[in-house]
């Protein structure tokens, strides 16, 4: 008998336990609904005190009275409003047609300049070169021109920094089946850039 009282003793523990364990999280559930529903009030509050009355205020906004005063100014800011728009429509078309002729020659200009910083030598596949053109050049800028030659049809590089360079250049397009038929400037141009080297 006493073994059985001892196990009412633990099953009544557990039991309140449970309970307790029971009890809590349907407080916890109540709690967090309690709170979720003082938020929409307090919202609610919000809106029902502060926000609606300034919305209501703002609409009982009562308009001026028209005389014959008012009608005459309104008149006379329409004229003055009027000659100032055409003198500014007449302005913007000057404007537009000296900007107009500025943004081509900044664009011609910055494509050379883009052009410039593109290619070592810009002009290699289409001007013999000269070896003035070359003396003002680096020994590791001469290897990238005359490779340059190349990259313009699209050599896929075996040297990984020639590859690295070309890639980075938005004229580059490596083309697999270019097989290294250079035109007569290009020849010319190799060959001098290769006794420069």
């Amino acid at each position: 008998m006493g073994y059985k009282a001892e196990n009412k003793v633990e099953s009544r523990s557990e039991h309140k336990k449970l309970k307790n364990n029971v009890n809590g999280s349907s407080n916890n559930r109540y709690l967090s609904l309690l709170l979720s529903i003082a938020g929409i009030l307090v919202i609610g509050a919000t809106a029902i005190f502060y926000v609606y009355p300034k919305i209501m205020s703002e609409g009982d906004i009562q308009p001026k009275k028209v005389t014959k005063e008012t009608v005459s100014s309104i008149d006379v800011k329409k004229e003055t409003v009027s000659e100032k728009t055409n003198e500014v429509k007449s302005k913007k078309v000057t404007k537009d047609a000296t900007t107009k002729d500025t943004a081509t020659k900044e664009t011609k200009n910055t494509d050379e300049k883009k052009q410039s910083t593109e290619y070592v030598l810009p002009d290699s596949n289409s001007r013999k070169l000269t070896n003035a053109d070359l003396s003002k050049l680096s020994s590791n800028n001469l290897r990238i021109a005359r490779n340059e030659i190349y990259a313009r049809h699209g050599l896929v590089f075996k040297s990984s920094d020639l590859t690295i360079y070309f890639t980075s250049k938005s004229w580059y397009s490596p083309n697999p089946a270019y097989n290294g038929a250079l035109n007569e400037v290009e020849t010319y141009n190799l060959n001098l850039i290769k006794s420069m080297e």
